[in-house]
């Protein structure tokens, strides 16, 4: 009998444990009573590796942010921190450190690892002496079945305007872990200049690992697929149109949980937090988890809003029917079997309960006139059309409009824990220099050479006007990465293309991890179209006739995100591959997923991974920034020829779809809404994808560490 996608999916629970056992094994080190002080962008990566329980099981009595510090801690016998490797963190330790008692035992783990700098930071504190150092490989965390996380936020920042290419060591790190697991990946894809250097690393890697101690192909994966955030910069800027998409747009999602103001009424989701401290909701407010073992939630999750309503509705007569049966139990068994389902009936209903208020809200926003004026704006961009008179007065309006002082932008700044909420988002979102710059920066992409500078001269001193002389860096920024760049330096950028000096080509084919000496790009070197984006809504049939359920396109109401296209490129699906019987450029709008063009599969039959890679593609490849990478993973078996030839045969053999998973690893960051289409794609090919992602991002949360901010923290003064 073949194996459900369910059955054949890698089982994640094994990297789940391997980081609770680490964990325990750090609390361990420490003897008797412990407090326990958390970076604030480690509580939620905490939360899904270990639960508060098994903490308290292992002496932990008190749980800290570390900007509120151990003061207080009462009479414990050490304190154990566990923070990123930041010089500011750190300074803020000693400081702690030097305040705490004497005879207290102090532990600072580093996450994801242990930096010389750091050291030298409390050395020079003068608390080095007086600490014990560590570090916890908290790398990809499995937030679901299917979904990994690193939880490091800013990384596209860091790459494309810092500079900084530390972070691609530390996916490459946890990905060697993965294949520590899981076996190596028999085949490494990429796209993007930075994927190039993570898939050259994982390669180092493999090379730099003892002689004694070698690993065998990997049976869970075909191969890991790496995409570089620069390759798709329009998807995380657009409005996600999923349940749990708008959960992150109008309310922001923490920690795995939203958090809203009391909408009346006990909804029982109200869960304390694993860190201990902060577990008592403040009054009037209201912590919602969101976790796929609620059936709900689960059900409703990846659906495009619009579609919501009816599946609630679906649900609250189901269960009310369920109720209703207890008038039907006769019999003392009949009685005890209503009865052991009763708890789960009572669950499923504070779920529904939360869920409907949730969707009430979202409804509110969605149907209010300035939500349907900027998906209209959305869609005209995306769409290949210019902007009417009336959406560029609202684009004006917003701008002219726009407030600095706003302190909750969902996805970016979290409430104070004791601050209260309002009931209900308000029903239009408010002007944020956030809204404003994501309506800009799509603007800008998807017209290409048609954005005209005198049109970018009036935003820029309109955006200056609204919100300060300090946010000339911001947009300086926002063109540095690609974002936003000035239509004249734009067309200089593609007049004169960079190129490599010879030497430095001789340098990078010795060594493949060294970067061009022409910086990584979020534009294509060498285009052969001026609109490269237009050029890609037509090949890759990035817009559908209509809204098909079956369709990646589902999830944007009909627009595909460039990433997922990609990767039905690897397998020729037919949403965006044509027969040669006719050309694939034959119609913007093709009709997809009918009997004619997406034959049925048999039981059992995948039609996903990577087949034959991209090869084909050269023309769309060409349109999208950064390298193309396509490095096989020979296994070493045997010696001299004889094991060459073996490793070959090994290595065709597993390229020939037998593993039953691939992973996408999202460099950069990804949204939910491109989970949501990556498991669509995943039943419409029979084939699971996991997605193992830097952050979960929207739009907002891809901008803001792009955005000068004043100082207040808010992007204004």
């Amino acid at each position: 009998m073949a194996m459900t996608l369910a059955e054949a999916a890698p089982r994640l629970l094994e990297l789940k444990e391997l980081l609770r056992n680490e964990l325990i094994a750090i609390l361990d080190s420490v003897r008797g009573a412990k407090a326990l002080v958390l970076d604030r962008d480690l509580s939620g990566a905490l939360s899904a590796v270990v639960d508060f329980d098994v903490l308290k099981e292992h002496g932990v009595q008190k749980i800290f942010l570390l900007e509120s510090g151990p003061a207080g801690a009462g009479a414990v016998n050490g304190v154990i921190y566990l923070v990123r490797p930041d010089v500011r963190k750190m300074k803020a330790i000693a400081e702690q450190i030097r305040g705490g008692g004497a005879d207290c035992e102090y532990s600072v783990q580093m996450v994801p690892r242990r930096t010389l700098l750091c050291e030298r930071v409390l050395e020079e504190e003068g608390v080095l002496g007086g600490v014990a150092l560590g570090e916890y490989r908290l790398d990809f965390v499995p937030l679901e079945d299917d979904l990994l996380s690193l939880e490091r936020p800013g990384l596209f920042k860091e790459l494309y305007l810092d500079g900084d290419f530390s972070g691609v060591q530390c996916v490459a790190r946890a990905l060697m872990r993965l294949q520590g697991l899981y076996g190596f990946f028999p085949r490494i894809l990429g796209k993007g200049d930075y994927a190039r250097v993570l898939a050259h690393s994982l390669g180092r890697m493999r090379r730099e690992l003892a002689p004694g101690s070698p690993l065998a192909m990997s049976g869970a994966f075909d191969a890991v697929v790496i995409l570089d955030r620069a390759v798709d910069l329009v998807t995380p800027l657009l409005t996600q149109l999923t349940y749990e998409g708008l959960l992150s747009e109008v309310f922001g999602v923490a920690d795995g949980a939203v958090t809203v103001g009391d909408m009346g009424g006990g909804t029982g989701t109200d869960t304390g937090d694993s860190s201990g401290s902060s577990s008592r909701a403040p009054t009037g407010r209201r912590r919602i988890v969101l976790s796929s073992s609620d059936a709900v939630y689960s059900e409703i999750r990846d659906m495009n809003f619009a579609g919501v309503g009816g599946v609630l509705s679906k649900m609250t007569r189901q269960l009310q029917g369920a109720y209703e049966s207890r008038h039907k139990a006769k019999t003392v068994q009949e009685i005890r079997s209503f009865v052991g389902k009763l708890g789960g009936l009572q669950t499923e209903h504070q779920s529904l309960k939360a869920h409907i208020a949730l969707a009430e809200a979202l409804m509110r926003r969605t149907q209010s006139d300035d939500f349907g004026a900027q998906l209209d704006i959305e869609q005209a961009l995306v769409g290949g059309g210019d902007l009417s008179k009336d959406q560029l007065a609202h684009l004006d309006r917003i701008l002219a409009l726009g407030d600095p002082r706003v302190a909750h932008i969902p996805g970016v700044t979290r409430a104070a824990p004791d601050a209260p909420l309002p009931p209900l988002p308000p029903a239009s979102a408010p002007h944020t220099l956030h809204k404003v710059l994501r309506l800009l920066c799509l603007y800008a992409l998807w017209r290409g050479p048609s954005f005209k500078q005198k049109a970018y001269d009036a935003w820029y001193d309109e955006v200056i006007a609204a919100f300060g002389h300090h946010q000339t860096i911001t947009l300086d920024n926002l063109a540095r990465v690609g974002l936003l760049a000035p239509p004249s330096a734009a067309a200089a950028a593609t007049a004169q293309p960079p190129q490599q000096p010879p030497q430095q080509q001789q340098q990078q084919q010795q060594d493949p991890t060294l970067l061009d000496s022409v910086p990584p790009s979020t534009r294509p070197r060498a285009p052969a179209h001026s609109n490269s984006l237009g050029f890609l809504r037509r090949t890759l049939n990035l817009l559908t006739a209509d809204e098909n359920p079956d369709d990646v396109s589902y999830v944007y109401s009909g627009y595909a995100p460039i990433s997922i296209r990609l990767l039905q490129c690897l397998v020729h699906d037919p949403a965006v591959y044509t027969p040669m019987s006719s050309s694939r450029y034959a119609s913007l709008l093709r009709p997809l997923g009918d009997s004619r063009t997406r034959p049925a599969l048999r039981d059992g039959q995948s039609v996903g991974g990577v087949k034959g890679g991209w090869g084909g593609w050269d023309d769309v490849l060409a349109e999208l920034p950064g390298a193309t990478t396509d490095l096989p993973q020979t296994p070493v078996t045997g010696t001299g020829s004889d094991g060459a030839a073996a490793a070959a045969d090994e290595a065709v053999w597993r390229l020939g779809e037998k593993a039953p998973a691939t992973l996408v690893v999202f460099l950069g960051g990804c949204t939910a809404t491109e989970v949501a289409a990556l498991r669509r794609l995943s039943q419409q090919h029979n084939h699971c994808y996991v997605a193992a992602t830097t952050e979960l991002l929207n739009g907002n949360s891809f901008l803001d560490p792009l955005i000068q901010h004043g100082p207040s923290g808010g992007a204004a003064s």
